[in-house]
């Protein structure tokens, strides 16, 4: 479930009302943050939810950005990054899964990846001082999932965004900042990836690229896309190896 808080909690009725990640942070508590997690995961965990796609670890560095502003913990890494350790660890306290997003950062677009393909510009070095360190420190405080974003990094890769990126999951995610677990896409559903990429070539191309689990907000997707793939693995053009390493 998608469980941040603020505008962004599918669950409402009967659930405490969980304020948006910008008034967690305004606290400046790292225990707040904790604490407002743990009761979310212990509310979830109580329904039979054990995955929540939270927290985000983007950082809020373009004021224009449509789609992220307050879901995100700050405008700064090390702020973004002290919020998103707590919320990752009060969620395993309760024995469920939290699920930082969205890799390599969706803090400075200014399109929304449900309408349209979203493109940031920054040189890899810049990514590494302050787009990674908030996903690196969710890691490290035991993390076990990351969602993918699905945008456009033409100094890492000009042909795929993330989510369908070889040269981005692989050596950078898996590699440079060692995560061995799994690796879920943003809904395959969405504008950035419907408009520009084939329903049937998507969920290869993902899959491909490194994702071990794939979103669809819809049945008759999802089982287009299975469908899609089991033919690809008939055909030749998808390698048994990858679907069984993930």
């Amino acid at each position: 479930v998608d469980h941040e808080g603020g505008k962004v909690q599918r669950f409402k009725k009967i659930f405490s009302r969980i304020p948006e990640a910008a008034m967690v942070s305004a606290t400046g508590s790292a225990q707040t943050a904790f604490d407002v997690a743990a009761l979310m995961a212990r509310e979830l965990k109580a329904v039979g939810i054990n995955l929540n796609f939270s927290p985000v670890a983007d950082i809020n560095t373009n004021p224009r950005n449509p789609v992220i502003g307050n879901r995100s913990y700050g405008t700064t890494e090390e702020q973004v990054s002290k919020m998103v350790s707590a919320m990752v660890r009060g969620h395993l306290t309760q024995g469920v899964q939290p699920c930082v997003k969205h890799f390599p950062g969706h803090g400075d677009t200014t399109v929304d990846s449900h309408l349209s393909l979203p493109k940031v510009n920054h040189p890899v070095a810049t990514l590494r001082e302050r787009e990674f360190k908030p996903f690196a420190k969710g890691f490290k405080s035991g993390c076990n999932f990351v969602m993918t974003a699905h945008i456009l990094f033409p100094e890492l890769d000009p042909d795929y965004p993330a989510t369908l990126s070889k040269k981005i999951l692989r050596p950078f995610l898996r590699d440079e900042l060692r995560f061995k677990q799994l690796i879920i896409s943003d809904d395959m559903e969405m504008g950035a990836i419907t408009q520009n990429y084939g329903a049937e070539e998507a969920p290869r191309l993902a899959i491909e690229a490194g994702c071990d689990l794939l979103i669809y907000r819809s049945e008759a997707a999802t089982r287009k896309a299975h469908a899609a793939l089991a033919a690809a693995l008939d055909t030749g053009k998808l390698a048994p190896e990858v679907v069984l390493a993930s």
